[in-house]
């Protein structure tokens, strides 16, 4: 199966596609048309396709229904940076829950991080309803609490209190192949994509780093929201409508830079 389809009509030869592809599978012909080599070795990015402004390009494996056109105008600086310097990690959640479509919105822009080798290994459990996401962190607590240097932790649940997953009424859990070395990586991106979406939404996130461990380690609790055999729990975030607003927005230390 050939490649790439090239109309030749449109085709200005000007080489982008064979420049834009990272595996130098694209090269140009006698006459300066884009050839290309072996599909299989396609990570099917899409950038022969999307680079090409006049059309002139399609890629075998990867249906040109599904490619959307590149936004006219990107976001502003200021907004995004204000958005991502305002951000704050939320542990006090109001009991309402959020819209399966909100939720689903955010993981479609999670879907879109980037991944190495463009592999698009993560999925996703959620826990959506509150009464799951409740009945997993005490699981985690009473797994959690008599271990070694979990004192305080103990007080807390002996006091009632949710410090696994803070009252959130969701739970948000990446999954990686077990066997991809990049599966903390990819995942830790893909959640930061949905976190910052999640912000511009008005929704708040945290990251449920005893819930990671807690899946990670105990195969029992990892059953109960069925983490599937062959794939590792790479990241969660607990998720819902913050209960509190920050007025202000706290200190952090300057950037450690080392410019050569």
């Amino acid at each position: 199966m050939e490649l790439i389809c090239v109309d030749k009509e449109s085709c200005r030869r000007d080489g982008v596609c064979i420049a834009a592809c990272p595996l130098g599978l694209i090269t140009a012909d006698a006459d300066g048309y884009p050839v290309s080599g072996a599909s299989a070795d396609c990570i099917q990015c899409g950038h022969c396709v999307a680079i090409c402004p006049h059309g002139a390009l399609e890629n075998a494996l990867l249906p040109m229904e599904r490619f959307t056109p590149t936004p006219s105008q990107r976001a502003g600086f200021a907004e995004l940076a204000g958005l991502m310097r305002h951000r704050r990690s939320v542990r006090h959640f109001k009991t309402q829950t959020v819209p399966r479509e909100t939720l689903a919105e955010l993981l479609d822009v999670a879907r879109c991080a980037p991944t190495a080798k463009n592999t698009q290994q993560i999925s996703y459990i959620v826990l959506e309803d509150p009464a799951h996401t409740k009945a997993l962190g005490q699981a985690i607590a009473q797994w959690i609490s008599p271990a070694p240097g979990m004192e305080r932790y103990a007080k807390l649940a002996a006091a009632g209190n949710d410090f696994v997953l803070r009252g959130a009424p969701h739970l948000v859990v990446a999954l990686a192949d077990a066997e991809n070395a990049w599966g903390l990586t990819d995942a830790a991106i893909a959640l930061s994509y949905l976190e910052l979406a999640a912000a511009a939404h008005g929704l708040g996130v945290c990251w449920a780093g005893l819930a990671q461990v807690a899946l990670t380690k105990n195969a029992d609790i990892a059953a109960s929201i069925g983490v599937p055999e062959g794939r590792s729990v790479c990241g969660a975030l607990m998720l819902g409508v913050p209960k509190l607003r920050y007025a202000l927005v706290p200190p952090r230390n300057d950037a450690k830079v080392q410019w050569l």
